[in-house]
């Protein structure tokens, strides 16, 4: 599977003391700020969209200034390795190295496969849900609960189905039939 998704930052991370960074994927817009992840793999139904929907290297860093003017004490939290659980509707990303974490919940109420697929207006809200809202707020020291329920973003999805992998003795196959057939298609041009 192929196909991107994007995703415009809405929160008012500055606010918070927060800098994003794109490590692993396209920057699509500075103003709203829109990435873009490439889709990689998955298993997805495109019949029913239930499935899941990969961005293995895709990744962002969340970067918090945690009171001097020097970068000494900034701390870092790496989101990388996206995946989305249509089943579920959850963004999951691996934090840190450390593991898979459920972050954001999807609300994808109201909006047609026009609307999710629409990479130039991205209508899927991403709300906190509280693992991600429990570990930036301790890790950037920020008011309990600032961000539980609280909208990250808005995300539109446009997976793409790959060919299926052709096994090389089918492929073979293929193109010895092909070359007979081009063979036989000359034989009779010159009789």
């Amino acid at each position: 599977m192929g196909g991107q998704t994007n995703v415009e930052v809405t929160a008012p991370l500055a606010d918070l003391g927060i800098t994003p960074g794109l490590l692993g994927g396209e920057l699509v817009s500075g103003e709203p700020l829109t990435l873009g992840f490439n889709i990689t793999g998955g298993d997805l139904d495109f019949t029913t969209l239930a499935g899941t929907i990969e961005h293995e290297g895709s990744s962002i860093s969340l970067t918090g200034d945690m009171g001097n003017d020097d970068d000494n004490d900034d701390v870092t939290v790496v989101l990388s390795d996206f995946m989305i659980n249509t089943g579920t509707a959850i963004l999951s990303a691996d934090v840190n190295g450390g593991g898979m974490v459920d972050l954001f919940s999807l609300d994808l109420t109201g909006l047609d496969a026009a609307a999710i697929t629409n990479l130039s207006n991205p209508q899927i809200s991403l709300t906190f849900l509280d693992a991600a809202s429990d570990l930036l707020e301790d890790t950037f020291d920020i008011q309990g609960d600032t961000l539980m329920g609280a909208q990250f973003g808005l995300a539109a999805t446009a997976p793409v189905p790959m060919s299926a992998d052709v096994s090389e003795p089918a492929l073979f196959g293929a193109l010895a039939g092909g070359f007979f057939g081009l063979a036989m298609y000359r034989r009779r041009r010159q009789q």
